[in-house]
């Protein structure tokens, strides 16, 4: 920036009744987002991952816990995760007798999710992983609805290898709709540079 400009905006600043001060914050706090936001556009897909395995971890290690007397924070987390899947003891797995944190289904989402995850960090450096559309994603889910809902209403009883596998499909369709549009929002440009005060 020129030294013509930067006397300009010093002089709107003093106008507006901005001080030194208020404008080194805002010169700090504008910095601070900008390294954040780049941040994040480089490292989103670390991100999701280290989430799923947080999360799927955390699920299949809370048995474990009980396993090994540690009943309050094993207790804890599943509650929390009571939010997140309805936790039926003859949909789950068992670790040492102790249930798992997530439905079968739950857990093949996640996991499968997680997977393309990976998979996604691997390829995307060789090339673009397309995106499937909006239908294809739907049709992902139909599997699991057909599933799900015949078991709701009385009409059937489902068993693990149809919630796994349609877990698997939707939880592999998610990850192909939305991981590569994200993948193409972050490597886009930014609408607009920011201008830089001295």
């Amino acid at each position: 920036m020129d030294r013509e400009q930067m006397d300009r905006e010093q002089m709107e600043y003093v106008l507006s009744g901005i001080g030194p001060r208020r404008q080194a914050f805002n010169r700090a706090l504008t910095d601070g987002l900008e390294f954040m936001g780049g941040w994040l556009r480089r490292h989103w897909l670390a991100l999701v991952n280290g989430v799923l395995i947080t999360y799927i971890g955390l699920a299949i290690l809370t048995p474990v816990a009980f396993a090994f007397g540690l009943d309050g924070p094993a207790t804890a987390v599943f509650h929390v995760y009571r939010f997140f899947c309805d936790e039926l003891p003859t949909h789950s797995f068992y670790i040492f007798g102790y249930q798992i944190c997530l439905c079968q289904r739950c857990l093949a989402i996640y996991t499968s999710m997680l997977l393309s995850g990976i998979t996604l960090a691997v390829l995307r450096k060789r090339r673009e992983v397309p995106s499937i559309t909006w239908w294809m994603w739907v049709l992902a889910m139909v599997p699991m609805a057909m599933d799900g809902g015949t078991q709701l209403f009385g009409l059937r009883e489902s068993n693990v290898w149809l919630r796994l596998l349609t877990g698997t499909v939707f939880g592999v369709g998610t990850a192909l709709f939305l991981l590569p549009q994200i993948q193409k929002s972050a490597e886009d440009e930014p609408l607009s540079a920011p201008i830089a005060l001295q």
